[in-house]
């Protein structure tokens, strides 16, 4: 058995999403901490996937089927309660992604046309505290799959025309878009964002439909190194560095794996019969930074810590119980790890 540890995964949180056949609805989204215990995530839903981090390992959005209302909907997991942000709006909402600033998520919106026969798809932008739906697109190209830049200034989508997808920027100031990847014939979609660069899966050709991860760096568009023309990767997840996780057919269904710059690994211990995709992680040492991994505070950390708190104005302290610190106004590791990460880098 490969673990994770020894497949060359750092240490820290792993979502992703499983199912048999995607029409069964059977999808179920997982959470594995980093001790390596694994839970469902579970609910007054169905067909859980496509999970998305936000400033902590404790929050997180996915979508899912809300089962009262028989629609597509847009879920907030908050230091495990759940909550369903879009529920009963008579939309299908899918394909949610936090800001950096975890204060909105970005997702795609569809409604039934009946003049373009079947569904027409835009973007929009949820505000995760007043649950306030902004249209962000409104043309008939179906635009999915967006997630934000690094500095939350643009969001990539996947935009199709007759079945086809192209990578999109959309400038959120001017609300202008351009193409980052446009091929005939050539299907590409489910863009990610680690830093500067700009990760998306991608057609090999027009004549062969297995997928390969590309890597575009703001100047250049390359094919990752484990990537084949004999089977599909996709589902880019960058840990760190050059690590990347990922989901392949390389032994048949879909399994997750992790590139570690050097060789692929199975993540044995998290692959079944069924097929393993969405991957999310988030590292422990962006939240603990240099804190000792078994958790613990050192002297320092406390002084500084101590310090701070003294000094800090009451109004500097009220800034902290929001989105995704302070919980019901408590403190617990995750926050004061952020809060020293803040404190630090000013």
């Amino acid at each position: 058995m490969t673990s994770a540890a020894e497949a060359g995964l750092p240490k820290g949180w792993l979502l992703w999403h499983s199912y048999n056949n995607y029409a069964d609805l059977d999808s179920e989204l997982y959470l594995r901490t980093p001790d390596g215990a694994v839970k469902t995530i579970s609910g007054d839903f169905i067909h859980a996937m496509n999970g998305s981090f936000g400033r902590s390992p404790e929050r997180f959005t996915f979508m899912a089927i809300d089962r009262a209302a028989d629609e597509w909907d847009i879920y907030l997991s908050d230091h495990g309660e759940i909550v369903n942000l879009t529920r009963n709006s008579g939309f299908r909402n899918e394909d949610p992604k936090f800001s950096p600033d975890g204060k909105t998520i970005v997702f795609k919106r569809g409604h039934r046309d009946d003049s373009a026969d079947g569904f027409v798809y835009n973007l929009a932008l949820l505000d995760v505290k007043t649950r306030e739906v902004t249209m962000l697109t409104d043309d008939s190209a179906e635009e999915a799959m967006p997630c934000f830049s690094a500095d939350g200034k643009f969001i990539y989508c996947a935009s199709y025309t007759d079945g086809i997808g192209s990578v999109c920027r959309l400038d959120l100031s001017t609300k202008t878009s351009e193409f980052i990847f446009s091929e005939s014939g050539v299907n590409a979609y489910y863009p990610i964002v680690s830093g500067d660069k700009l990760y998306f899966t991608k057609w090999c050709s027009a004549d062969n439909r297995c997928d390969r991860i590309m890597c575009y760096d703001g100047e250049r568009i390359t094919s990752l190194p484990f990537d084949s023309d004999k089977y599909d990767c996709s589902d880019a997840c960058p840990v760190g560095g050059e690590k990347m996780m990922f989901s392949s057919t390389m032994n048949g269904s879909y399994d997750l794996y992790c590139y570690d710059g050097s060789r692929v690994s199975p993540l044995t211990e998290l692959n079944s019969d069924k097929n393993e995709l969405g991957a999310d992680f988030f590292a422990f040492d962006s939240v603990f930074g240099d804190v000792n991994e078994d958790g613990e505070f050192t002297v320092a950390d406390l002084a500084m810590f101590q310090k701070w708190l003294l000094s800090a104005p009451d109004a500097n302290l009220e800034n902290w119980c929001n989105a995704d610190l302070c919980k019901d106004g408590r403190l617990d590791v995750f926050d004061l790890c952020m809060m020293r990460r803040e404190l630090v880098e000013g």
